[in-house]
């Protein structure tokens, strides 16, 4: 069975649980609450879960407790949509920025679950074991592995998890330097969308899918 990455990350204040894979079809997730699966969707639920298809080609377990609020999950969808996948193709090296902001996000909250959805999406994109093994831990600014403009990133998601980048005008700065102010933005919105969805995964208990059941880019 394949292994999550090791999160290179401080010690959590208090012992997290042990998240599972599901080993059989016939084994039932454990989340906090109900997940809605398709067939038992209703019409607006199973609209939105037609768009999630379509983007990843399977429904994950997230999407399936946050489609408790079918509103929720859509607009969960509309970044993802403009920010990431529409510039897949187009420019793939913003790409896996985007990807190095969310593990370096999801490693700082030791979310397994996003990790195990996002390491595997980051090598689909090109990043090297090396390079995610230094967005996770705390000396990233001193790696070979990274360029200038995944450290700016990087280190910008770090200071707006940790709420310290109102104050580092240093990490602005460099990102400036870096990314257009759009791109800030986006950047900013990817580091609070999966402070969400870390937090989401955590306090509902979302389970791990098996590897093969992993959310995959689609080709468009």
């Amino acid at each position: 069975m394949e292994l999550l990455p090791r999160l290179q990350t401080k010690p959590a204040l208090a012992p997290r649980r042990r998240f599972r894979y599901i080993a059989a079809d016939r084994e039932m997730a454990v989340a906090r609450v109900k997940m809605i699966k398709p067939e038992e969707a209703d019409a607006e639920t199973r609209k939105v879960y037609d768009g999630v298809v379509e983007q990843w080609g399977r429904i994950s377990n997230f999407s399936q407790v946050l489609a408790h609020q079918p509103a929720a999950l859509a607009g969960w969808m509309l970044p993802n949509e403009s920010i990431r996948l529409n510039n897949v193709k187009t420019d793939p090296d913003y790409v896996k920025i985007q990807q190095l902001v969310i593990i370096k996000t999801s490693a700082l909250n030791q979310s397994a679950y996003c990790m195990s959805h996002n390491v595997p999406l980051g090598k689909k994109l090109g990043l090297t074991e090396a390079q995610i093994k230094a967005a996770q831990g705390s000396d990233y600014m001193s790696s070979p592995d990274l360029d200038e403009r995944q450290k700016a990133a990087i280190r910008w998601a770090d200071v707006v998890t940790q709420m310290q980048a109102r104050d580092d005008d240093a990490a602005f700065a460099a990102m400036k330097d870096h990314f257009s102010e759009k791109q800030i933005v986006e950047l900013t919105v990817f580091c609070g969308m999966w402070n969400y969805s870390n937090r989401l995964c955590e306090a509902l208990h979302v389970d791990l899918e098996r590897p093969d059941k992993r959310i995959e880019f689609q080709q468009k």
